[in-house]
Order: structure tokens, then C-alpha cells, then sequence
């Protein structure tokens, strides 16, 4: 960069840059994590922090020079950590000796004539001098001490409710009335009995190359109208082996039969005719459980069956939401952790409802019962039981189940760490077959009167039991190869296989159950309500826009119009940070929201409801009513404050070129969203092409200043078309007289070179707004650049919804 260091300064200038900038940086760090100990979530704080750094950007000494800043804000001025550490960066180098040759004006060296063009002066009109880099470090000391005080009393006295939820009381006069209901509209579906033979599945190591084998030759049979239990120790493979059942495994290599009624797997009915209950699943927080079913239900019950109309669904989702007891609180908000809304227990039996919605055959769910109390699991279980009966087949691992709640499955399927079958069978009324089966072994020692027979079975199989006068394990999983049991599962998978016929075969026609039209109509309207109950993501950042234009266009209530080169300097850094601020707020607050509803989207492309172009359109069009109102409400006031031309032309171009900005920064966030993992991946991508977009843009670097090797970065990154845009419409034709200031690009493009040696700056040296922004920005800002500006930032827009929809169509970042 060429900062003094042994041109007439001294390593000491070397040492206080370092300390400037050490100590602002840490400085600033703790006071934003003030933000963090008082807001409730991350949105709120995100907004309370681009309003901040908007305040101390702005009162920083750059945008606005301190003797342009109004008193009734000076205030702020003097408690901002950035001026008070640009203060000390700028008096320390042009303090520092480098610059003490005389600079044409009497009795000022060149270093006290920039200090004092930047407003860096006393009450008498000096320059600052050296001690004032060590106030900035002192300074800075103490708003960290300060913000860690702040943040450790928020911490301490500041609580957020989470997880709350207002409908125990509600649900428990219920109890006495919901123990026999039982779904009387029934929705189409064809019986199944899924088979598999064989399954063998296994990973690569992450050391090495080696294959690991997690599943070794299981066989099995998931029954119609009963429910089956995958059990086993950690690390058995049961949760691996209903993914693999189900579909949901996407890496690994995977093989063995699968057949449903007989027939071979087919993905796409495969896909259709199952549900899949998560361990830990989510819905739309900002949707009640009443909407969440109904989603589900529009979307994946076949529309071209007879059976299934619009009231016939609102029965079936009535029958549903009572059967799993659910309906005194069908309209509460699902919500989440960080804002309160349903308890866990309720949101285990909303995922149930949710696929039971799509009236499938087989049901999968990931230990539905883990987590919940003893009364919260036997609901989950009546509810189950009451899906059984309908004829519909349960899978479902379970992990340490209680006496009653292991009783309630008819068929168990126990795997030992390994992946090996040690039992397949029918339980029996109360575990009869069960216990029977291992008690026929010398080496396990009978159950105790009362003792969990759950417990009991994997107490035998891990801890593995040893035979009277030898040391070798009991080999359970060789003995069931050799048992009736495993020839009763041989030939009960063959029954079936036998069994198939066009008759029992399950095929569908098309790949979703409903049209586009359908689609696109059921995604719009659940965007637009998510985005309508998010204050905290679309209700904050209007509220933002017109708090940051207020702020903003009240330094220049009193100085509307220009007459000098500081005065339009200010303006261009103020537009400039306006575009800015805006565009990284509405990037940063996407994310996290667009992340939510993107991982909601894996799981629906798991169930088939809907392509990847509905719901990059849904979101597109739902952001744009809230995009065009919060650049209406900032662009407004915004505008009229800083005194710009009452033109209807000129108002036009400048929201367009807001608007356009808004827009791109909004949706690129929605395309690192979708192209990264997480949100913390895509915020840390976004923040380097903020950065560089803010480097690049044409106001810290002027165009003609940037180096060849960076020029391309100044063409493909937007901000220089959203900042020519803003500046060459607005001062188009603009005679307002503005003074040049001594020797800048301004001066030398009047001609006003032979005024310097008569060393008097105040000399008249005059011309127009419109003069100086194309002076100013090396003859590049042009008013017949303005078409190509809009062209590139339409096309930008175009390219990111692309990218998008490719990437929710292609990628997914949903654990498997």
C-alpha cells in the first residue's frame, strides 16, 4: 500500500498502525456482541447491526467530513470508535514526517493540508496532531472494556422464552375423548408388503480406501397393518437400514432385494406410496399445524382420483389431526426454538400427521418416541396403533422403549453391532415369542418377573454371553441363520414374492400427484404466508430501510445543496454507503431464512411433492412485494431529504437502480444458499463478494487508480453499474455550481492549473455537478452508459435465479 514506514517516518509509525488497528478491531468486535446478548434472534440482531454500522460509517469522519457534519449529530461524532480510530490512522501518516514538504499553501506542509481538506482539525483550525493516534488506541480500550460490561449484565438480566407452548392444559381435557377415533374418510391406498433379501450396505473409510460394511446380508419383511420395530445396540445399523429401505441413504454403496408386494422396487412408486417421519424433523415454523397438513395433503394425494376433493381432504385432515390429538391446537404457529411455539412431543406428532396426509402404505419414522415423557410417547403410540388399523405397515426403530410401548409392535427385526439379524419374528402377546426364542439358548439367562424384555434382549446380545468353561463369545446372529425363526422369514419373504400380480402392483403414472398449475398455486400461497408471518426477517428489514434513510438524509436536512467538492464528496460516499448497507443487510438477512425453507425443500423432493422451478418461483415472486415496498419507503425518503431534483425522470431511475440492487443482493444470497451447505458457509462466501463489490465499486479506488490486474474485477462485479447508475441519472444535466478544491481532478479538468500558483484556495474555480462526477470518476461515468448498466444488473438477476433453480435441482446437503 505504501503507508509511511522509512521515508521520513519511523518503525514507531509501523507500531501504532498496528496497535490502531488491533485494538479498533476487537474493539468493534465486543460492541457488536452487545447485539447478540440482548436481541432474541439472529434477524432481529443482524438489523439492530446494519443500523449501527450504518451510524458509525456514516459519522466516521469518511462519508461525511466532521466540519459538514450538522451539530445536532456531532455528538456521535465524538463516541464512534471508526472516526476516533480513522482519526488516529489518518494522523498517524500524514503526521509521521513522510509528508513534510510544502504544499503550495503558506506555512502548511503537505501532510497538514490533507488533514485538514479530510476536516481533521482543532476549534482554531489546525491540523491534529501525533498524539491524537494514541487517544485512538485508548479510546478503543475503553469501549471494549465498556461493551463487555454491557454484554455481561444483558446476559445475566435478559431472558428469551423458548420453546413454550399454551396447549398442555388443552389437549389434556382432550385425552378422556380421543382414544378410539379412527379415520372413517379414507383416502386411496393400495395395501404393501415390502420384502427385502440380502441388504448389504457399506462406506468408504475417510483414512483410508478401505470399505467398511455396515450391513451384512439382512433379511426381513414389513408387513401390512402391523408394526415392526428395528431395534438393536449403537452402532447395529438400524437407522442405516431403514434409510436404505426407504430411500433416504444417498451415499455408500448399496446392494440386495428389495420388492413391494412381490413386485421390484420402483423409485419413482416407491417415493410416492411411502412417508418418512425424521428423527428430528422440522416444519415451516411460520405455518399453523392445520396449514402444515393441508400443504401436505395438496400436494401429494393423487388429484385424479375420484376419491380425493376438496372436502373429502378437509374431512381426511380433520380425521388425521383428531386421531393423532391434535385438534385443539390445529391453528397454533408450528414455530421454533428461538421464537416459542409447539413443545417437541407435539411437533413428533405433527411429522406423523404430515405423512400420514399423503395417505401412504408404509410409514417410516426414526425413533418416534425418543425424547418424550411416558405420557407424550403413549399418544405418539395410540396414534400409531390407530394408522395400523387402517391396514397401512409401521416401520419404526426404536431405542430403549418402555414395557407398554415395546408391547405395542407385533414385529421385531434385532440387529447386533455389526449389522447382523439376531431375531426376526412376531413378538408375541407380551413378548412370549420373544423371550421363548432366547431362553432356548443355554447361555442367556432367564428374564426376571417384571424386567423390560427390551432391556433384557439387549443386555443378552451386547454384553454377549459365554458358554460354561470358555472364553468365545455366544455367536447370536450364526444361531438365527440356523433357527425356524430365520426359515419362517425365508419363506414368508418368498410367500410375498410369489404373491405379486398386475392387481397388487403399485405404479403411478406421472412423477408428482399434481399438476404445475397445482403446484405453483399450493407453493405461492404457503411462501407468501411464511413470508408474511416472518417480522422478524420482511416487517424488520422495511422498518430497517426507513430508519436508515431518516437517519442518512437528516445530516443534509440543513446543507441540500452542494457548493464545494467536500459537499459532494460526502454525498457520493453517503449514496455510495446508502446502496451498500442496504444490499449487505439484505444478503446477510436472507440467508438464515432462505437456508430454513431450502432444508424444507430437500424434504420435500424426498416425497415427491413438487419440482425444483416452484419453489425458486414461489420465492422469487413472494420476495418481490416486500422488495418493491422497503426500496419505495428508503428511496423516498431518502431521496428528498438529501435534496436530489424534485424530477419524475430522475425519482424513476434512482428507485430502479435501488430496486435492481435490493433484488440481486437478495437473490444471490438465495444462490449461496443454495449452492453451500449451511448458512455460515454462504455468509462467509457473500461476505467476500460484498467486500470485494465494495472495494471495487469506484469511490475507495477511483476507476482510473485501480491496477490492470484488478481492472476486470471493477466490470464483473455489480457495484460500479448500481453506483454509475445512481450518480449519472441524478446529476445528468445538473448545473448546480460546484467549487474545485486545489489540485484535484476536478481543478486540473476546469483548467484551473495556473490558479495554484498564486497559493490561494478560495479563488473562484467553478463549475457544474454534472462536471464534477465525470471528472471525478476519470470520464467513465456516462449518461450513455446507463442502458448497459441495466442490462448487466437484469441479466445478473436472471443469472442468479438460474443458478438457483439448478442448484436446488441438482445439489442437497440433506444429511443421509
Amino acid at each position: 500500500v505504501g503507508l509511511a514506514h522509512n521515508d521520513g517516518a519511523s518503525f514507531g509509525n509501523y507500531i501504532m498502525f498496528v496497535l490502531i488497528t488491533s485494538c479498533s478491531s476487537v474493539g468493534i468486535g465486543l460492541l457488536f456482541s452487545i447485539f447478540s446478548a440482548v436481541t432474541k434472534d439472529r434477524s432481529s440482531g443482524q438489523a439492530l447491526m446494519s443500523v449501527l454500522i450504518v451510524i458509525l460509517i456514516l459519522f466516521s469522519g469518511f462519508t461525511v467530513q466532521p466540519t459538514i457534519i450538522p451539530d445536532y449529530w456531532i455528538w456521535v461524532y465524538w463516541i464512534n470508535i471508526f472516526a476516533w480510530a480513522f482519526r488516529g490512522l489518518a494522523v498517524n501518516e500524514y503526521d509521521s514526517g513522510k509528508y513534510d514538504y510544502p504544499s503550495g499553501v503558506e506555512g502548511m506542509t503537505q501532510g497538514q493540508l490533507i488533514l485538514s481538506h479530510l476536516g481533521f482539525v482543532d476549534r482554531n483550525g489546525d491540523p491534529y496532531t501525533f498524539e491524537w493516534a494514541g487517544y485512538s488506541i485508548l479510546f478503543s480500550i475503553f469501549v471494549g472494556l465498556l461493551s463487555i460490561f454491557i454484554a455481561s449484565v444483558a446476559l445475566k438480566r435478559i431472558r428469551y422464552s423458548t420453546g413454550l407452548t399454551k396447549s398442555t392444559r388443552t389437549e389434556e381435557n382432550e385425552d378422556a375423548n380421543s382414544g378410539t377415533t379412527e379415520i372413517v374418510t379414507e383416502m386411496p391406498f393400495q395395501k404393501a408388503n415390502l420384502t427385502f433379501r440380502d441388504i448389504h450396505y457399506s462406506v468408504t473409510s475417510s483414512i483410508g480406501h478401505e470399505k467398511i460394511e455396515i450391513l451384512k446380508g439382512i433379511d426381513g419383511v414389513i408387513e401390512a397393518g402391523k408394526m415392526t420395530a428395528l431395534m438393536g445396540s449403537s452402532g447395529a445399523g438400524k437407522t442405516t437400514l431403514m434409510d436404505v429401505l426407504s430411500l433416504r441413504k444417498t451415499s455408500g454403496e448399496i446392494c440386495g432385494d428389495v420388492r413391494l408386494n412381490g413386485h421390484p422396487r420402483e423409485e419413482l412408486s416407491f417415493r410416492r406410496c411411502t412417508g418418512y417421519v425424521e428423527q428430528f424433523d422440522r416444519q415451516s415454523a411460520a405455518l399453523t399445524i392445520r396449514e402444515t397438513c393441508e400443504f401436505s395433503a395438496k400436494l401429494r394425494l393423487e388429484s385424479s382420483a375420484p376419491a380425493v376433493t376438496k372436502e373429502s381432504t378437509t374431512r381426511y385432515i380433520d380425521q388425521i389431526l383428531d386421531m393423532l390429538e391434535l385438534t385443539a391446537i390445529e391453528n397454533f404457529q408450528v414455530g421454533s426454538d428461538a421464537t416459542g411455539g409447539l413443545s417437541f412431543e407435539q411437533k413428533k406428532r405433527l411429522s406423523i400427521a404430515v405423512e400420514l396426509s399423503a395417505s401412504p402404505s408404509i410409514l417410516f419414522l426414526d425413533e418416534p418416541t425418543s425424547g418424550l415423557d411416558a405420557r407424550a410417547a403413549s399418544i405418539v403410540m395410540r396414534g400409531l396403533q390407530r394408522i395400523v388399523y387402517t391396514g397401512r405397515a409401521v416401520c419404526a426403530t426404536i431405542h430403549q422403549p418402555s414395557i407398554a410401548i415395546f408391547n405395542s409392535f407385533d414385529t421385531l427385526l434385532l440387529l447386533k453391532r455389526g449389522g447382523e439379524v439376531v431375531f426376526f419374528g412376531d413378538i408375541g402377546k407380551e413378548s412370549c415369542n420373544l423371550i421363548e426364542y432366547f431362553q432356548n439358548y443355554v447361555v442367556v439367562s432367564p428374564i426376571e418377573p417384571g424386567e423390560n424384555p427390551a432391556t433384557w434382549m439387549l443386555t443378552v446380545i451386547g454384553a454377549g454371553s459365554n458358554t460354561a468353561g470358555t472364553e468365545k463369545q455366544f455367536d447370536f446372529a450364526g444361531s438365527y441363520k440356523e433357527s425356524v425363526s430365520y426359515k419362517n422369514c425365508l419363506r414368508k419373504i418368498a410367500k410375498y414374492e410369489d404373491s405379486a400380480s398386475d392387481a397388487n402392483r403399485i405404479a403411478y403414472s406421472s412423477r408428482f400427484a399434481t399438476s404445475k398449475r397445482t403446484q405453483l398455486k399450493v407453493v405461492l400461497k404457503r411462501a407468501w404466508q411464511i413470508y408474511w408471518r416472518s417480522p422478524s426477517y420482511n416487517r424488520t428489514r422495511i422498518v430497517t430501510s426507513m430508519l436508515l434513510s431518516l437517519l442518512i438524509g437528516s445530516v443534509y436536512v440543513g446543507n441540500r445543496v452542494p457548493t464545494n467538492e467536500a459537499e459532494m464528496n460526502s454525498r457520493v460516499t453517503t449514496i455510495y454507503l446508502s446502496f451498500l448497507i442496504i444490499a449487505v443487510n439484505g444478503l446477510n438477512t436472507v440467508l438464515a431464512f432462505f437456508e430454513a425453507e431450502r432444508n424444507m425443500y430437500y424434504r420435500h423432493k424426498a416425497a415427491q411433492m413438487y419440482e425444483s422451478d416452484v419453489i425458486s418461483f414461489a420465492f422469487t415472486a413472494a420476495e418481490v412485494p416486500f422488495l418493491v415496498l422497503s426500496c419505495f419507503l428508503y428511496v423516498t425518503i431518502f431521496y428528498f431529504m438529501l435534496g436530489f431534483a424534485v424530477d419524475k425522470g430522475k425519482f424513476f431511475f434512482y428507485y430502479l437502480f435501488m430496486l435492481l440492487c435490493m433484488a440481486n443482493f437478495t437473490y444471490i444470497g438465495h444462490m449461496l444458499v443454495s449452492l453451500s451447505a449451511d448458512s455460515q458457509i454462504a455468509q462467509g462466501f457473500g461476505g467476500l463478494f460484498v467486500s470485494n463489490t465494495s472495494l471495487f465499486t469506484g469511490v475507495l479506488i477511483r476507476p482510473e487508480n485501480i491496477p490492470t490486474f484488478w481492472i476486470f474485477m471493477y466490470w464483473i462485479l455489480p457495484g460500479h453499474y448500481i453506483l454509475e447508475g445512481l450518480l449519472v441519472t441524478q446529476f445528468y444535466e445538473d448545473d448546480t455550481p460546484i467549487q474545485a478544491s486545489l489540485g484535484s481532478p476536478f481543478w486540473d479538468y476546469l483548467g484551473c492549473d495556473h490558479q495554484a500558483s498564486q497559493a490561494d484556495n478560495t479563488l473562484d474555480c467553478v463549475g457544474s455537478a454534472e462536471e464534477w462526477v465525470f471528472a471525478t470518476f476519470g470520464g467513465i461515468f456516462v449518461i450513455d452508459h446507463i442502458p448497459g448498466c441495466i442490462a448487466y444488473l437484469v441479466g445478473l438477476l436472471i443469472i442468479t435465479r438460474l443458478v438457483t433453480f439448478w442448484a436446488l435441482g441438482h445439489l442437497n446437503y440433506r444429511k443421509a
